[in-house]
C-alpha cells in the first residue's frame, strides 16, 4: 500500500497531466470541425472538456499508478509501446461508453436495439470526426506516457522548478544531505556476478525510492551503489529524514525473501548525514542537471565512509543536530571529534541506532 505523499504526488501528476489534456480538447474540436463539418453543430467544447477531463482522469490514473510500474523491468521502447497500447485501449473503451451514454440521452427515435446500433455506428463510430479523435487521443496517449516519464527523471517539484527557472542562477540555500551506500558491495557483486548485482541496485533503489517521496526528500543522483538524498534544512525535515532511514530499513526488510530468492544475499546499508549551506544551480549546455556544490557535501561524504572504520551504520554530524531534539524512537550517542580531509577544524559526529 502506497503511503499518503506518494499517493498525493502520483494525484498531482495525473491533475497536471488532465489539464493538459482539456486544453487539448479545443485542438480536438478544431481537427473533427475541420474533416466533418457538420460536427460543430452536434458537439459543444464544455461537453469536449467535460469528456477529456473524465477520460483523462480515467486513463492517466490507470497509467501513474498501475502501467508504468507494472512495465518497470522492460526496456524502455517495449515498455512504453506496451503502455500506449494499453492506454490508447483503454481511451478507446472509455470513449466509446461516453459517447453511447450521451448518443442514448440524444437518441429521440424509437428504442429498437438492431436500429440504435446501426445509427450509433454509422453517425458516431464510422465517422471522420470520431476517426481524427482516436488520432488526437493516440497522441495524447504518448504526451501522457512523456510527461510521466520527465516528472520521474526530476522528480517531485523538479519539472516546476525547471519550467519556473528557479535554479537558473545559482542560489545559497541551507540543506540536509544523506548519502546512502549498499554495504560489503564488492563482496556481493563478485558472489552474484555484476549482472546480476546490477538488477539488485535497480531493486533496491526501486524500493527505497517509495519512503524518499513519503519523508518529502529529494534524489540529488546516483553514483555506483550510492545515492545522495537532500532536504532544506529545518526540524521538520530533520525528523522526515531519520524517518526515511528507518522507513527503509522496513521496506528492505519486507522485501527479504524476495531478496533472497532472486540474488541469495539481504542488501542492508550505512548512511552519514550532515547540514549546510550549499551553491545550486543548473549546469550543462547539451545535458541540463541540477548541481549542488559546497565543502558540506565533501563532508557528508567523508562522514558516510567513516561508517566502516567506525563499525556504525549511520553517522550524523553535530550540524546536522544543532538546536534539533531527537525523536525518542532513535538513539543518538557520540562517537567524538574526527579530522575530515580538506577540513581545518575537527568536527563533532554521532552514531544513530533506531530503538
Amino acid at each position: 500500500m502506497i503511503s499518503k505523499r506518494v499517493f498525493l504526488y502520483k494525484l498531482y501528476i495525473v491533475f497536471t497531466i488532465v489539464v493538459i489534456w482539456v486544453l487539448f480538447s479545443i485542438v480536438l474540436l478544431y481537427n473533427i470541425v475541420e474533416v466533418d463539418k457538420a460536427a460543430l453543430e452536434t458537439r459543444r467544447l464544455s461537453f469536449f472538456s467535460l469528456a477529456f477531463a473524465i477520460i483523462g482522469t480515467i486513463v492517466v490514473s490507470a497509467e501513474a499508478f498501475f502501467l508504468k510500474d507494472a512495465f518497470r523491468k522492460l526496456p524502455i521502447w517495449l515498455s512504453t509501446i506496451l503502455r500506449m497500447t494499453l492506454t490508447f485501449l483503454l481511451f478507446l473503451v472509455v470513449s466509446v461508453i461516453l459517447l453511447l451514454a450521451y448518443w442514448i440521452f440524444r437518441y429521440k427515435g424509437e428504442l429498437n436495439f438492431i436500429q440504435f446500433e446501426k445509427e450509433f455506428l454509422q453517425k458516431v463510430i464510422l465517422t471522420p470526426s470520431f476517426l481524427m479523435g482516436m488520432i488526437d487521443l493516440g497522441v495524447l496517449s504518448f504526451i501522457s506516457i512523456l510527461v510521466l516519464e520527465i516528472s520521474d527523471k526530476y522528480g517531485p517539484g523538479g519539472l516546476r522548478n525547471l519550467i519556473r527557472g528557479r535554479y537558473h542562477k545559482p542560489r545559497k540555500e541551507n540543506r540536509i544531505f544523506l548519502f546512502l551506500d549498499i554495504n560489503d558491495s564488492t563482496t556481493i557483486a563478485e558472489k552474484i556476478g555484476h549482472e546480476k548485482y546490477f538488477n539488485m541496485l535497480h531493486d533496491f533503489f526501486a524500493d527505497i525510492t517509495e519512503p524518499i517521496i513519503a519523508n518529502w526528500g529529494h534524489i540529488y543522483q546516483y553514483v555506483g551503489d550510492e545515492v545522495v538524498i537532500c532536504w532544506k534544512n529545518n526540524h521538520k525535515n530533520k525528523r522526515r529524514c531519520l524517518k526515511f532511514i528507518s522507513d527503509s530499513i522496513d521496506a528492505i526488510k519486507r522485501k527479504e525473501n524476495y531478496y533472497m530468492k532472486e540474488y541469495g544475499v539481504v542488501p542492508s546499508f550505512k548512511a552519514g548525514v550532515h547540514a549546510g549551506h550549499v551553491t545550486v544551480g543548473y549546469i550543462g549546455i547539451i545535458k541540463k542537471e541540477l548541481v549542488f556544490s559546497g565543502d558540506t557535501l565533501n563532508t557528508t561524504a567523508r562522514i558516510r565512509s567513516k561508517c566502516h572504520e567506525l563499525k556504525h551504520s549511520f553517522i550524523l554530524s553535530i550540524d546536522f543536530l544543532h538546536d534539533f531534539k531527537v525523536p525518542e524512537a532513535y538513539c543518538v550517542n557520540e562517537i567524538g571529534e574526527m579530522e575530515f580531509k580538506g577540513r581545518k577544524e575537527k568536527s563533532r559526529v554521532y552514531s544513530l541506532e533506531l530503538n
